[in-house]
């Protein structure tokens, strides 16, 4: 056996076989780290309840205090506009809440407001729209999304003739794509280029959840 074959044979095949080792094990640790966040998730909004409650008109002027430019009332109000607005998208949100077209919710931990989001009934009371979910900044902002498009869609569900709830979300926008896959929405369509921002054109995809095949009527 020459010089080469020997390191071949015990050395890279042993070096081979550490690195191989190494990985897995940092496979399966990671698999761990992740089961732990999930608990540790948990365990927070077990702590620090999060509540909906109807939106008043001052619950809306605080959120709207959280999006600071042009780049993030895009992104939460998810709706064709112009630029500058010749309207108040709040204002009218508030006013389809009060004749009853759709449903403001505010989210609580304790006596903070932490988050929102709107319901917009369609198709006969069968289809549900979920928009403007808007979570304040949090280094648990992803785990309190979930838990708010959650609730929402357990208040849709309660409506025994509800079927299927939809939204609109840009695809680049990683807190609320992690929040609704999360609480268990798929994307079915997505509309390229649906959006220009300055010089930037947005993908938006509209995604879909179903009522749970339990809570389906006979």
């Amino acid at each position: 056996m020459t010089t080469g074959d020997y390191w071949f044979t015990h050395v890279y095949k042993s070096q081979a076989a550490a690195r191989i080792r190494a990985g897995e094990q940092e496979r399966l640790a990671a698999e761990v780290r992740s089961a732990y966040r999930e608990q540790q998730r948990a365990a927070r909004l077990r702590r620090h309840q999060v509540r909906l409650t109807a939106s008043k008109p001052d619950d809306l002027v605080e959120v709207a205090s959280w999006v600071s430019s042009l780049t993030e009332v895009v992104e939460w109000i998810v709706e064709d506009l112009n630029w500058p607005l010749t309207y108040d998208p709040l204002a009218g949100l508030l006013a389809r809440h009060r004749s009853g077209r759709c449903s403001a919710w505010t989210a609580r931990v304790s006596d903070r407001l932490v988050g929102f989001g709107a319901l917009n009934v369609r198709h006969g009371g069968q289809v549900a729209e979920l928009s403007h979910l808007l979570v304040k900044r949090h280094r648990h902002a992803v785990a309190i999304a979930v838990e708010v498009v959650r609730q929402l869609a357990a208040r849709a569900f309660a409506d025994p003739q509800m079927e299927v709830l939809r939204l609109q979300v840009y695809a680049h926008d990683t807190l609320r794509n992690r929040a609704y896959e999360q609480a268990g929405f798929r994307a079915a369509i997505v509309n390229s280029r649906a959006a220009r921002v300055g010089t930037d054109t947005w993908d938006r995809l509209e995604m879909f959840l179903e009522r749970p095949s339990a809570q389906r009527l006979l």
